[in-house]
């Protein structure tokens, strides 16, 4: 925005940028109480943080996870009557809550069933809004991350996480060999 502000008014402009205040405006979705409310809120009856019952990571036989991420009623309606559970669905539309245990409890065994691949098709087919939960190695195969070029190799083989900033005219040019221990001692020592 500096660089802009220069082009556009022959003015730069001074950044500020503050870790403190960059995690500050990362945590929305959990300040809601504390700000409309003032009240400290109790993480575990939150939205976000385990108080929905469709906002949530639940465990499937083969002990992969299945991340639940929408409680529209539209998805909770789709999820509790597929699983003939429609008398569940009140819950879930009061919000979150300590009052939607039981539709947790009642997933959970469900999820816990059967096996990922199940519950991914289902899921789909549902047009459920979830996730598979994946681990790190699938995690850095993932489409995305192989067509961002995320991950890449070097030429000794070895991986190396990407530059998450693309400058279109100036791309990064990463140099990941580092010398060997001691190997530039005679430079550093005049």
């Amino acid at each position: 925005m500096a660089l802009y502000r220069r082009q556009a008014t022959g003015l730069g402009d001074y950044l500020d940028i503050g870790m403190h205040d960059a995690v500050l405006a990362g945590c929305l979705n959990i300040l809601g109480p504390a700000m409309a409310e003032s009240r400290q809120p109790v993480a575990k009856h939150e939205r976000t943080t385990g108080g929905s019952a469709f906002y949530r990571t639940y465990e499937t036989r083969d002990g992969r996870f299945i991340a639940l991420a929408g409680q529209e009623p539209k998805f909770v309606r789709a999820l509790l009557e597929a699983l003939g559970r429609q008398d569940l669905i009140p819950l879930c539309e009061r919000g979150p809550g300590p009052h939607q245990q039981p539709v947790v409890d009642v997933l959970a065994a469900h999820f816990k069933r059967l096996d990922l691949a199940y519950w991914d098709e289902l899921l789909q087919q549902l047009n459920i809004c979830y996730g598979v939960v994946k681990s790190l190695p699938e995690a850095l195969d993932d489409p995305n991350i192989v067509s961002r070029q995320m991950v890449w190799r070097d030429s000794s083989g070895l991986r190396h996480i990407g530059n998450p900033i693309r400058f279109r005219n100036e791309p990064a040019q990463p140099h990941p060999e580092a010398p060997l221990l001691g190997a530039d001692n005679e430079r550093l020592v005049k």
